[in-house]
């Protein structure tokens, strides 16, 4: 849709019944009649995960619960909420006018109450020519064509008539380079954008290039100055938070993850963060409170799901909230009857039992989940919450495994020295699991810098072969990772069978593995074109 007529679709959210009638009398003058209306995040969030709108005007302040910035946040985090569609947010406080000078995720434009029908209709016309221009790329965007959106990019970039549509195209060509992992290209479109204006979502997208390539000292060095410049912006404030726990730093995370939930109460992802945080910094009862608040905040959350209670029900366990243990304890019960994760309720049954000192039958709980450590897909996060538990097992305790055991999953997580230092960090100074860790790392190091000698000395099978059979026997995703990008430039039958093999246990949400997929199916078009061809 290119301009506003009887046909656009509008979503209202306000907590004002008064300020919903009114808004909706104003499109009714200018001919918009298909408007819905919610009174608050839980509504809104139902609303737009089941249905696209042309257009959204969101207050800021909803009253109890997320407020509009918030409900944004999480709809973009997720991608619930279209890249050709307008947000646009309402609010009577112009200082929003320094919150969303320094925000990550930014509406497409925001207006001050109070205002006429005329301005309003006028600000909604602007955000659509912007968002009519860019389409082509966000549609390439949205159908997974992200070369093909970066093509359309370059050749926007020499139409962009204003600052603003040049901004913009710049900003989604840094983007999608990105998420692609194409470091270079995007630090390139950052300087760029810096060279224009001095913005601090580009100095933000520099610090998460650094970041990615595992330069957390460098990161968290711009993450400061952008704090210092823009104390509102809380993506500033996660990211920092992440890089310090990646170097094992938690109590320092935590504090920067406090500084920003108080920025940005409400935000379901941020307490769940500040929980985990708390955990690993060994302050359970801070934990409870965040991880309690993220419960309540995010019931109504289409990102809510058993991994906030299992942290609930570690801070409990760790704290001796015996009863509470056990009311999360049911709720995860629950949650887990599907049978699609076997591994954590193991893991979740040996917390409780953890929480009550028997400490023989939570290894025994914990054995179960070992044995499942070489299986299927299994997300960082789970592994994470299986060392924090075994680093809880006396040592003493007849049978004990521990340190075969975290050596297993060690194998299979650890990608970087980073990881090292933050698995180690969690061991709760166990200096037995955490050297565990560190020679597991030196065992992968061996295999990989094998696999690039081969690979300069020209003989990219070999590599291929080797990183392949080393990640079918760890599950490694770094070695699985590199084997698929080897072994797609074989190309032969045998070497797109193991690519597969490799694929049903990597992380399918990976900008890498998606970009594997996306190679996968264009060998396949072309091999079912070549036998229709020979017909």
């Amino acid at each position: 849709m290119s301009e506003l007529n009887e046909k656009t679709t509008v979503l209202i959210v306000d907590d004002s019944l008064t300020i919903r009638q009114s808004l909706r009398a104003m499109l009714g003058n200018v001919d918009i009649t298909r408007s819905e209306v919610c009174a608050n995040a839980a509504d809104a969030l139902s609303r737009l995960k089941n249905r696209q709108f042309d257009v959204v005007l969101c207050d800021y302040h909803l009253g109890e619960g997320m407020n509009g910035q918030e409900i944004l946040e999480q709809l973009r985090s997720s991608g619930s909420f279209p890249l050709t569609s307008v947000w646009i947010m309402i609010t009577g406080e112009r200082s929003y006018e320094r919150v969303v000078a320094a925000a990550e995720v930014a509406p497409d434009d925001y207006i001050l109450k109070p205002f006429s029908s005329q301005m309003l209709l006028d600000r909604m016309h602007l955000a659509f020519t912007r968002k009519f221009f860019l389409r082509p790329a966000h549609e390439a965007l949205m159908s997974g064509r992200e070369k093909e959106a970066i093509e359309l990019l370059q050749e926007l970039l020499p139409k962009a008539d204003t600052m603003v549509k040049k901004l913009d195209v710049l900003r989604l060509l840094a983007e999608t380079h990105l998420a692609q992992e194409q470091y270079d290209a995007a630090a390139k479109r950052y300087g760029e954008i810096m060279q224009l204006r001095v913005i601090p979502w580009a100095k933000m997208g520099m610090a998460r290039i650094l970041h990615a390539q595992d330069k957390p000292e460098e990161s968290s060095a711009l993450l400061q100055e952008i704090i210092e410049e823009a104390p509102h912006y809380t993506d500033a404030y996660d990211t920092l938070a992440h890089n310090l726990a990646r170097c094992g730093q938690f109590a320092e995370s935590l504090a920067v993850l406090e500084k920003a939930v108080s920025l940005s109460p409400r935000n379901f992802r941020r307490l769940c963060l500040a929980g985990e945080s708390a955990l690993n910094s060994g302050d359970p009862a801070k934990a409870a409170q965040f991880l309690e608040k993220a419960v309540q905040v995010g019931r109504n959350n289409s990102a809510f799901g058993p991994d906030v209670l299992v942290d609930l029900l570690q801070a409990h366990s760790e704290a001796g909230n015996t009863d509470k243990m056990d009311q999360i304890a049911n709720q995860l019960s629950n949650m887990f009857k599907n049978g699609q994760d076997a591994f954590l309720p193991h893991v979740c049954r040996a917390v409780s039992l953890l929480g009550r000192q028997a400490y023989a039958e939570a290894q025994e709980s914990l054995r179960q989940a070992a044995a499942l450590l070489g299986e299927g897909r299994l997300a960082w996060r789970s592994g994470v919450r299986f060392l924090e538990a075994v680093a809880r097992l006396p040592p003493e305790l007849e049978g004990y495994c521990g340190a075969q055991w975290i050596h297993q999953l060690a194998m299979r997580f650890v990608r970087t020295h980073q990881d090292v230092e933050q698995l180690s960090a969690m061991t709760r100074k166990r200096e037995a699991l955490a050297q565990t860790i560190h020679d597991a790392y030196a065992k992968l190091q061996v295999t990989n810098d094998e696999a690039v000698a081969l690979t300069k000395d020209k003989n990219k099978a070999a590599a291929a072969r080797l990183l392949y059979e080393t990640a079918r026997e760890t599950l490694n995703e770094r070695l699985g990772m590199n084997a698929c990008a080897l072994l797609l430039q074989q190309g032969d039958a045998e070497s797109i069978k193991q690519v597969h093999e490799i694929m049903s246990w990597l992380p399918l949400e990976h900008e890498r593995v998606q970009g594997f997929q996306r190679a996968l199916d264009k060998l396949h078009k072309a091999a079912a074109a070549a036998e229709i061809s020979e017909e």
